[in-house]
């Protein structure tokens, strides 16, 4: 189907950082064909995008949706307790048709905040893989390989066979791009990392892990190694370019150039590292200094409890002011940049992805910006950042398709799944 979007102000994040009035966008096939005023070509639909604001759609970089099932299960509670004592007792629990919809309702709650495209470390992933499919919106899927047994699997050799299992499954996919992941390196050995690295390499796949999240993640790594964990994964030859690390609050000075020099990308959940305070600062103008590509992520609804990267662009903003003392750092353009185009280049994406051009998947949110609360429109990128929300999204076009229009779900009935879903976390909590 084409679609036509008429009259709209268009926030292209490409290489000028282009800000359109009164622009059209004609869609065609999957992709964005033309950015231009008054557009005359035929379109299966028209949408009108007056009073409109047209952007990329948001990448969220690392999250674990289907733990929608546990948002506000286990709040208030230091990182290592809340994973010992809550967390994982849970999970050794699920079950394939729990994280199906978990992710179900993460995918419905991501699409309609203007989310078009999330990297994604769980246990069941192809199930993850069909709520993706019937959302319609784009995932970047591993499973999470630990050294101790999880739901999927009883030994970390198992995880890595299985990983890439649903790797091969799932390659090619137009929605699903499979990945590799290691959770973290207090949960791998060296020799479980360098499994998942060996096959990432074979397919010349991305890696996710988490790193450098908590001040006890980084004593016990140089009490063990001699490193601090950064520096640790150097030496065993695991970092390169195709490396996305998760969190990263307490990198040292050398291991900022290391990632500098190896091209890691890295993905800053703030809002996650706040409300579990994990006591690091993300060295964000240090990264940013260095050049070290840099995306958003929610981290998942657990330790969050949305998935929402309007609340998320706009935290990164406000603490790393109030921790710089800097009110000029960073800008609302930088925080927007991580969110789309920073995002789509860490998923090595940026020729497919996070900017609106002709060439690249039409994977556009309108949002309505006739609301008192972004009345008047001085700037609008920093409206998108210190006052939009994420019900301000009207309109969500994901690889061609709309998903959501005027606020509804195309493909599925919310009310039914919010429905199924909490009468199988009821059934869950009494296993």
């Amino acid at each position: 189907m084409s679609i036509l979007i008429k009259n709209c102000l268009v926030v292209t994040q490409d290489k000028q950082r282009r800000i359109l009035k009164n622009h059209d966008i004609l869609i065609e096939k999957g992709k964005i064909v033309k950015v231009a005023r008054n557009i005359q070509d035929y379109a299966d639909k028209i949408i009108d995008g007056e009073n409109k604001v047209a952007i990329p759609g948001l990448i969220n970089t690392h999250t674990h949706v289907s733990m929608t099932l546990f948002r506000g299960y286990a709040d208030d509670m230091e990182l290592h307790r809340w994973l010992t004592e809550k967390i994982w007792p849970l999970e050794a629990k699920l079950e394939a048709e729990d994280c199906y919809l978990g992710a179900l309702i993460g995918c419905i709650e991501m699409v309609k905040s203007g989310i078009t495209s999330f990297v994604d470390m769980y246990f069941f992933m192809n199930d993850v893989a069909r709520a993706v499919k019937e959302t319609g919106i784009r995932g970047f899927l591993s499973y999470a390989v630990l050294d101790f047994p999880t739901p999927c699997f009883s030994s970390p050799s198992e995880g890595i066979r299985k990983a890439e299992e649903f790797y091969l499954k799932w390659s090619g996919d137009p929605l699903v791009e499979p990945l590799f992941s290691a959770h973290a390196i207090y949960t791998c050995s060296e020799e479980t990392l360098l499994g998942i690295k060996e096959k990432a390499d074979k397919f010349k796949a991305l890696i996710h892990i988490h790193l450098s999240e908590t001040e006890k993640e980084v004593r016990e790594s140089i009490e063990k190694t001699g490193l601090p964990p950064a520096l640790y994964l150097e030496k065993i030859g695991f970092l390169s370019e195709n490396v996305l690390a998760a969190h990263c609050t307490w990198l040292n000075k050398e291991e900022i150039g290391v990632f500098s020099e190896k091209k890691v990308k890295v993905s800053h959940n703030p809002v996650s590292n706040m409300k579990l305070a994990v006591g690091g600062r993300f060295p964000l103008k240090a990264l940013m200094e260095k050049k070290v590509t840099l995306s958003l992520g929610t981290d998942g609804p657990a330790s969050n409890n949305s998935l929402d990267l309007f609340e998320t662009m706009k935290a990164t903003s406000l603490l790393h002011k109030y921790l710089n003392r800097d009110p000029t750092f960073p800008s609302a353009q930088q925080v927007l940049d991580m969110a789309t185009i920073g995002g789509a280049t860490a998923l090595r994406k940026e020729r497919e992805l996070g900017s609106i051009e002709p060439g690249k998947k039409a994977d556009i949110v309108i949002l309505n910006f006739r609301k008192p609360h972004l009345t008047p429109l001085h700037k609008v990128v920093s409206h998108l950042v210190y006052s939009a929300k994420a019900s301000d999204v009207e309109t969500v076009i994901i690889n061609g398709e709309i998903l959501l229009e005027e606020g509804k779900l195309l493909r599925l009935n919310e009310r039914k799944v919010i429905e199924r879903v909490n009468e199988r976390v009821a059934n869950l909590i009494k296993r």
